[in-house]
């Protein structure tokens, strides 16, 4: 039902990252079909709370990977992170669950993962490529 699915243009070519977006997409498309399904706030509410707290532990673990590999735009990467947690979390309270505002946070998701992914994330696969990192 959801119209995002994992696809292979999202694949930067580092297996622990692109396993660990699939799992982002999965969530994403979950909220997405709770939402269009008119699944109960509190479900939608948990799973907005599933995402946030996975996003979390992706950032982190996406950022050691560059952290050992010592990649060098590090710093505007974690930024970027960091800006998307503070978004995230403005937008869920502002939705305080209204299906219009769900919506529109959904579509912010969509469009920051594919962008962040397709144009951010293939730089620290080419980078860290034949570092064992």
């Amino acid at each position: 039902m959801s119209d995002i699915k994992w696809e292979k243009r999202y694949e930067i070519g580092h297996d622990r990252i692109d396993f660990e977006h699939q799992i982002f997409v999965d969530l994403i498309a979950k909220i997405d079909d709770a939402v269009k399904l008119g699944n109960d706030d509190n479900y939608v509410e948990r799973l907005l709370n599933e995402l946030r707290v996975y996003a979390v532990f992706h950032f982190i673990s996406e950022e050691n990977i560059m952290y050992l590999a010592g990649y060098p735009d590090y710093d505007t990467h974690k930024q970027h992170h960091d800006e998307l947690l503070a978004n995230f979390s403005q937008k869920i309270m502002e939705s305080q669950l209204e299906k219009h505002k769900l919506e529109a946070l959904i579509i912010f998701l969509k469009d920051w993962f594919v962008s962040h992914t397709l144009n951010e994330d293939k730089k620290i696969a080419s980078f860290v490529e034949g570092k064992n990192v």
